[in-house]
């Protein structure tokens, strides 16, 4: 059996100015970027707590994406679709679900005092591990994210109240806005969870609206 190598895993603790909180936030990168890409949000969302940021182990480096990583692969079809690579995504979840509680004990906290926050890629494995891992977190934030019911469970295991705070462009080009509402709706329905909805008229990122959305919401968990 081939041994998987560990995640590189980046963290950072709040400023040397600033009292440090007991919370930690778990970043998870989208498709093409890499473990540095969402580390700013934290000065921004949640100074004071230690963000650790995890890199996908896939490098796009060879399909034209230096610095780039995937946490699964992606094909595109003829007809505009695309294909995702589940058993990549399964592999990518398990290393996840065991990595992140070693490196949020590693940093001084612990998942009960952990959100877990993830754009796109990252923000479809965060929702796994929720909901199906039932890995033990603060909150959830998914940003972008696709419905991929696949990895969803029955969204059973789930915390009463817990916050899961949901953002998506409505120019989206790559993950239509449409894939957030379902993903809105599954929480409402099929779950206790807290949803926390923002959509805003951009393409595929976090804009200013969303952000300041999460700052509050952020900020409610902080009490």
């Amino acid at each position: 059996m081939t041994k998987i190598a560990p995640l590189r895993t980046i963290v950072m603790p709040p400023p040397s100015d600033r009292e440090p909180s007991t919370r930690s936030l778990v970043l998870l990168h989208g498709y093409g970027a890499n473990a540095n890409d969402l580390l700013p949000l934290r000065d921004e969302l949640a100074p004071n707590w230690t963000a650790i940021a995890m890199e996908a182990p896939h490098d796009l480096g060879p399909m034209g994406m230096p610095g780039g990583r995937a946490w699964f692969h992606i094909a595109g079809r003829p007809d505009g679709t695309f294909s995702l690579d589940m058993e990549g995504a399964e592999t990518s979840l398990t290393q996840l679900a065991q990595e992140i509680p070693e490196a949020v004990e590693a940093s001084g906290s612990d998942m009960n005092n952990t959100v877990v926050m993830g754009f796109s890629q990252g923000a479809m494995l965060g929702h796994a591990l929720l909901l199906r891992e039932h890995l033990p977190m603060l909150g959830l934030a998914g940003c972008s994210g696709r419905m991929m019911r696949e990895l969803l469970g029955d969204g059973s295991g789930v915390p009463d109240e817990l916050p899961v705070f949901l953002s998506h462009g409505t120019h989206d080009e790559l993950i239509p806005v449409t894939s957030g509402h379902e993903l809105r709706n599954f929480y409402e329905t099929q779950t206790p969870a807290e949803v926390t909805w923002c959509e805003e008229p951009i393409g595929h990122g976090i804009g200013p609206q969303m952000a300041a959305a999460m700052r509050e919401w952020f900020g409610a968990l902080d009490q």
